[in-house]
């Protein structure tokens, strides 16, 4: 019994080794960089937009980042990538009245109901193919005033070798108007009565502005290759950091050309992944500007841009910039948080924070809250990596505990040949 508490002891204070670290809060995260307040706005909502730094060390789903106070406190915020996009919310509505003015005009009323949401969009759906036509729309409160919202508008809908072009959006200043009346007039070529309007949905629509985070990247020596259409160069562009990145901005000098291209992610040169092919134009006569290339976001420390030069020589390149949205966090700061504030970063099993924070925010914002500035990211000196399995700090263990069973199998098995005997003879 004694060999045995003795074993028990000695595998309980090699397991205990497991967490015998200080638990520290932020000891599993490797590196942090200070962030200050706004000097014009200490207080209130700001916005930090992250660095390369932060991007390079931090996980791609970005769930491992905390923003800490100095007194130790997790500082809620929203994450928000800057891309441009539309949004639009459909406001209820009911029809009031429709009919026909003279000069070949529908009109069509709908009713907002009391106190309704602000607007700035109608979707107005016409009868037939192939037309122009112009349209007003009125607002009014009552449905006796009415106030001009936008005239000559147009409305159109053609078809041609199996594609279709239309427009049924039209945009007004946003209003708070209960009535909104659209009045339609025919196309002279096609209409030979007013156009039946089949609906009007009314809308808010907002457009999201985006904020890019654009570096000028290093031009290196064009390298001669050969591609699939003939004599080429190659640019291999070092982005510093393994970073997002959704288009290149290349200043080219040349007046006129046409040459195909390929980019890719260079990160392992042997196993190059193709992200966008196409074609780099200028035609005569058009004006010198920077030639974008846009292309689904990717994220890579080196990107090689090939050019087929065909008989000509290489492009005369100026510069090159890369670009990609700005990837901010959002969060409100008040004498209640601590000075100063850090920015940690560097945990891969971090659990994604999910701040009830970010739905208390209501996007987007009515103005731009104010920017937050970032040190250079530092090692985190309370760093401690989290431990090894047992089995592979003390990887003879396994042999004692293997040991140990042998041994006790090995006693039941003679205990039991004992015991048969025993039987046997009596």
């Amino acid at each position: 019994m004694k060999k045995i508490n003795a074993a028990l002891l000695v595998i309980g204070l090699l397991a205990s080794t497991t967490y015998s670290f200080a638990d520290d809060a932020m000891s599993s995260w490797q590196s942090y960089a200070g962030v200050s307040r706004p000097t014009a706005r200490p207080e209130g909502l700001c916005r930090l937009t992250l660095s390369p730094q932060v991007l390079e060390q931090a996980r791609t789903d970005l769930a491992d980042l905390r923003l800490v106070d100095g007194a130790g406190r997790e500082v809620p915020y929203a994450l928000r990538i800057r891309r441009e996009f539309d949004t639009s919310s459909r406001i209820q509505t009911k029809e009031l009245n429709r009919g026909q003015a003279a000069g070949g005009i529908s009109e069509l009323t709908v009713d907002l109901g009391e106190n309704p949401e602000a607007h700035n969009q109608a979707v107005i759906e016409t009868a037939g193919r192939n037309f122009r036509r112009t349209v007003e729309l009125d607002g009014s409160d009552d449905a006796r005033a009415w106030r001009v919202l936008q005239t000559g508008a147009l409305l159109f809908s053609f078809e041609s070798d199996n594609r279709t072009a239309e427009s049924n959006k039209v945009g007004y200043p946003t209003s708070r108007y209960r009535y909104l009346r659209a009045r339609v007039s025919g196309d002279s070529l096609v209409d030979k009565s007013a156009p039946a309007i089949n609906s009007i949905s009314v809308m808010m629509s907002h457009r999201e502005t985006g904020e890019n985070v654009t570096q000028n990247l290093s031009i290196p020596y064009a390298q001669p290759t050969r591609t699939e259409g003939g004599p080429g160069s190659s640019l291999l562009l070092d982005l510093g950091n393994r970073v997002p990145c959704d288009r290149l901005s290349l200043d080219i000098t040349d007046q006129a050309f046409s040459r195909p291209f390929s980019l890719e992610i260079a990160d392992d040169p042997q196993n190059p992944i193709l992200v966008i092919s196409g074609d780099l134009r200028r035609r005569a006569g058009d004006e010198r500007k920077p030639i974008v290339v846009v292309f689904d976001e990717v994220s890579a420390r080196k990107l090689r841009l090939t050019i087929t030069d065909f008989a000509n020589p290489a492009l005369g390149i100026n510069s090159i910039s890369a670009s990609a949205p700005a990837r901010q966090l959002f969060f409100e700061t008040s004498s209640a948080v601590a000075s100063p504030l850090s920015l940690y970063v560097g945990n891969p099993n971090a659990e994604a924070p999910r701040y009830d924070f970010e739905t208390r925010l209501s996007w987007p914002l009515a103005a731009e809250p104010p920017k937050c500035e970032m040190d250079e990211m530092i090692s985190n000196p309370t760093f401690r990596p989290e431990p090894k399995p047992l089995t592979e700090r003390v990887p003879w263990l396994i042999y004692v505990v293997l040991g140990v069973s042998s041994l006790a199998l090995a006693s039941i098995l003679v205990s039991l040949v004992r015991s048969a005997r025993v039987v046997k003879a009596g």
